[in-house]
């Protein structure tokens, strides 16, 4: 039973470790997401990379610690404008039911990192035509999202565009629907969504890692 106890504390030594090296990863920009993130620590710890490995949230939980402990002026710095940015973004979009989720919500946003919009229109190319008609450039592509009772990801429209000096990426949503909510990479649960009311008192508090209601993201 005492070998079976050092054998599991040695594991979750193994996995906190690789989660904070992950976190560094994510941090200064040399891993794209947290499986590259997880790929990169464990190739540098010289580890299993399998399901031995942390899971997404606990990466998550280290970034928010090291940014917090280490690059805490500047983390604060961006997070304020690109929210800022974003809050504007909303109302800009407010015909699509504009939605904020991602980094720069929960405060962990790089540099390299867009401001994530959800917008809702049963047509995408309303869409289109409003970025038109405000002459805002804009790229039209897709990305694949997984969602509640669905085995296979689903392609969803996504638009990348500028806005001032940020980079914003915006999917489209139908109102209804399976396609409504995909779920978070962090825990597997519908994507939490926030308004310009819940963004505006965000930015009012200065909290820099907020958690959603019933503590998940």
């Amino acid at each position: 039973m005492r070998r079976q106890s050092r054998s599991n504390a040695s594991r979750a030594d193994s996995r906190a470790e690789q989660a904070a090296v992950a976190a560094r990863a994510l941090a200064d920009g040399s891993a794209r997401d947290f499986n590259d993130a997880r790929e990169r620590a464990a190739r540098e710890l010289g580890l299993d990379g399998g399901r031995e490995g942390p899971d997404n949230r606990a990466i998550q939980q280290a970034l928010v610690s090291y940014l917090g402990l280490f690059r805490r002026a500047e983390q604060a710095e961006r997070i304020a404008r690109q929210r800022r940015a974003a809050l504007a973004a909303l109302e800009l979009f407010e015909p699509f039911a504009a939605r904020l989720c991602g980094p720069v919500w929960f405060g962990t946003a790089g540099a390299q990192d867009a401001i994530t919009l959800h917008l809702t229109a049963d047509e995408p190319e309303a869409v289109t035509r409003f970025l038109l008609e405000r002459r805002i450039p804009y790229h039209l592509g897709e990305t694949s999202l997984r969602y509640p009772g669905q085995a296979a990801p689903h392609r969803t429209p996504r638009y990348e565009l500028e806005l001032g000096d940020e980079l914003f990426e915006l999917s489209v949503f139908p109102s209804s629907g399976p396609w409504r909510q995909p779920l978070s990479s962090l825990d597997d649960r519908p994507v939490r969504r926030i308004g310009r009311r819940e963004l505006a008192a965000l930015i009012e508090s200065g909290e820099l890692f907020p958690e959603a209601p019933g503590g998940a993201w």
